[in-house]
């Protein structure tokens, strides 16, 4: 029978031993000689379902089989034989049996008097447990996909994984002792590491992105997530660090980045780019003079569309390139998309600064580009708006410098135009004009005109020039120098040229009949329906449905428009006058007048320009140049016609210089249809040419 154990017995120093184990997790027991449990800490209690304190053989928790192994341990613990001892697999007696580990050891009095054994007791299933998941803990930090890092309370290294040693390059031999600082790249900023620091000493996780340097020196990215491991006292004990490489992530981001602010064509800032750096100027108005230059091609679509796109873009980084040679900072150069750039010019001294830029522009981008096998020469026009005097917001200052650009397109291209408030009424007439030109040809608005061209010796009609013009219901006559480079701007002139070469071919037609005499209508083709690939089913459209022949249809182009793209005029040209149609020059002479091209142009007429008819006989120089022009038709069996002749001075010298047919105020102003049929009788009538 058990006896109760004095307590006595359970001395200061076992007092302290068991005090000392309360907060452990282990089980901890005082057992006596013949295995009565003294004292147990809170984890024992808990782990062998005893209450605190109770008093006890060990046998009520061991089972019987156990029970006399321990008390022969206990025995040579207390006989002084060993000084402790080890035992496992004993069960407790209950349904929820345990397999436990006993670890004894003697507790000395001061005199050395073993006066108890303390027994620390283990649940084998929770450390087997604990082995598991230490060494599943260990696999997954080993075969992370993140590099781990495990440094002491000075930031040290202890420990990294493999996953390390992959994205820096170094091993454990040559990093274990150091801090991490060997990583740095110099492109990390200062305080970056400063906050680092101060978040993990606080006892707090830090989370971020290093900009970090392997071992063989290329830079990388990493996203960091550094954690303190404290003790059970709130002591740093270790700093673990999980970082993942995203460089690629970073870079992908870096050029979604640059695609939202640089244009990927030109590596010029883009729309969005502009805009920015255009708020900052007017946010940040320099002591000077500030302002937005537009630029715009001249002529880049027929560039684009005869070259290709890839010469198109050939010329954008030309010109990108040129621009970046001009401006230099703090000016800002950006390409607003197609053919539109746009220079900010920051604080400067005075307006003639501003004007040495636009020139220093013009005169390098007009330098001759090589493009393939072709050269090219390619002009620019530009609006200019000063930043604070015209405007304060950024879309004032665009649509402003939008006028002022389309102003010095206006007045001859290749040159710039300071942005004026009476630019704003105009380009308001100009918008309700192309509103209601769009409207005109069905409002019966546009009208042909008839210039009669006149055979020069007998003064007979041998032909009409027709002649497009637009009484507007409100402003009355509206100049064909207005209306007809709008409608080629807005495309409208393709529908109106139709119109204008159905109602000239039905009227010529018409006239055929009453004047019973043959004689040509001359119609101009602009360079937007010279373009147009359907340009040739439309004439031949035209002429079946009107019933003239096509040799009575004169097409008139310019001679620019002619070598503007010398090859694919020459195919249009030739498949019109496989039509039938006879092809004339009109103004020759203000263009490029290559003869060597137009030996092998497929026309017949050349019309010599009203500028070189103007001063004759007076003028020496036209005089040379009209009769040269007459003289060289003749050569290459081409006939002549010359435009604005107004007195009759010019009449004869022309008529004397071998130029059989002409037109001018001297002979008519353009008149009506009706008043043509109504002035030119059969009797006055001949044929066109000999």
């Amino acid at each position: 029978m058990a006896r109760k154990p004095d307590q006595g017995q359970l001395s200061a120093v076992a007092k302290c031993a068991l005090d000392a184990l309360e907060a452990s997790p282990l089980g901890a027991c005082l057992l006596d000689r013949q295995g009565y449990c003294l004292a147990t800490n809170r984890s024992a209690s808990s782990l062998l379902s005893l209450p605190v304190p109770l008093l006890q053989p060990a046998a009520v928790f061991l089972d019987s089989a156990s029970s006399p192994d321990l008390i022969c341990r206990l025995g040579s613990v207390f006989s002084s034989e060993r000084n402790g001892f080890s035992l496992t697999h004993y069960r407790v007696r209950d349904e929820d049996s345990l397999d436990l580990e006993l670890h004894g050891s003697a507790v000395r009095d001061d005199s050395g008097q073993v006066i108890a054994a303390l027994v620390l007791v283990l649940d084998e299933r929770i450390h087997r447990q604990r082995e598991l998941e230490l060494k599943q803990f260990s696999n997954a930090v080993e075969n992370s996909g993140s590099a781990v890092v495990i440094t002491d309370s000075k930031g040290r290294i202890e420990y990294i994984n493999s996953r390390f040693t992959d994205i820096s390059g170094y091993t454990l031999s040559e990093v274990i002792g150091r801090q991490p600082s060997f990583l740095k790249s110099g492109n990390t900023p200062g305080e970056v590491y400063a906050n680092l620091w101060a978040t993990v000493l606080s006892h707090r996780k830090w989370r971020g992105t290093l900009h970090n340097r392997r071992k063989d020196g290329e830079l990388y990215w990493s996203l960091q997530s550094i954690s303190p491991i404290l003790d059970e006292n709130g002591k740093l004990t270790n700093i673990v660090s999980v970082s993942d490489d995203i460089t690629q992530l970073k870079e992908h981001q870096q050029q979604m980045e640059r695609l939202a602010f640089f244009d990927p064509l030109t590596d010029l800032g883009n729309r969005r780019n502009f805009r920015d750096h255009l708020e900052e100027m007017l946010h940040s108005p320099g002591e000077n003079i500030s302002a937005l230059l537009l630029l715009d091609l001249d002529h880049f679509k027929k560039i684009n569309d005869t070259m290709g796109h890839e010469a198109g873009d050939t010329l954008l980084r030309t010109v990108a390139s040129r621009l970046r040679f001009c401006i230099n900072a703090p000016h800002t150069v950006h390409r607003l998309g197609g053919d539109e750039f746009t220079v900010l010019l920051h604080n400067l001294s005075s307006i003639d600064a501003i004007r040495n830029y636009c020139d220093d522009i013009i005169e390098l981008l007009a330098q001759p580009l090589d493009i393939g096998t072709h050269q090219i020469q390619v002009t620019v026009s530009v609006g200019i708006t000063l930043l604070g005097i015209d405007a304060m917001d950024v879309s004032s200052l665009l649509r402003n410098a939008d006028l002022a650009m389309y102003r010095a397109k206006h007045v001859g291209r290749n040159t710039y135009q300071f942005y004026s408030p009476e630019m704003n009424t105009e380009a308001h007439r100009a918008l309700t004009l192309e509103h209601d030109l769009r409207q005109a040809l069905d409002r019966g608005e546009l009208r042909l005109l008839y210039q009669p061209q006149i055979d020069l010796g007998s003064g007979t009609l041998v032909g009409i020039e027709a002649l497009l013009r637009w009484h507007h219901p409100i402003e009355g006559p509206i100049s064909p120098a207005e209306f007809i480079p709008m409608a080629e701007e807005t495309g409208l002139i393709i529908q109106i040229g139709r119109w204008v070469l159905l109602q000239a071919c039905r009227h010529a037609a018409q006239l055929r009949q009453q004047l019973d005499t043959p004689f040509r209508v001359a119609v101009n083709l602009s360079a937007r329906q010279f373009d147009d690939l359907g340009l040739v089913a439309t004439v031949r459209s035209v002429l079946e449905e009107t019933g003239l022949p096509a040799e009575f249809l004169e097409l008139e182009i310019t001679e620019g428009l002619m070598m503007n793209n010398y090859r694919d005029s020459l195919v249009m040209l030739q498949k019109l006058r496989d039509l039938g149609v006879t092809l004339a020059i009109d103004d020759f002479g203000t263009g490029y007048s290559s003869l060597s091209y137009l030996k092998k142009m497929p026309v017949q007429v050349l019309k010599i320009d009203r500028s070189f008819v103007q001063d004759l006989p007076d003028d020496r120089d036209d005089l040379a140049i009209t009769s040269t022009i007459i003289l060289m038709a003749r050569q290459l069996g081409l006939h002549v016609l010359a435009e604005g002749i107004e007195t009759q001075e010019q009449h004869q010298f022309l008529l004397n210089s071998g130029c059989p047919v002409g037109q001018g105020f001297l002979f008519d102003k353009p008149l009506p249809f009706e008043d043509i049929v109504q002035r030119y009788s059969r009797e006055t009538s001949s044929q066109l040419y000999p």
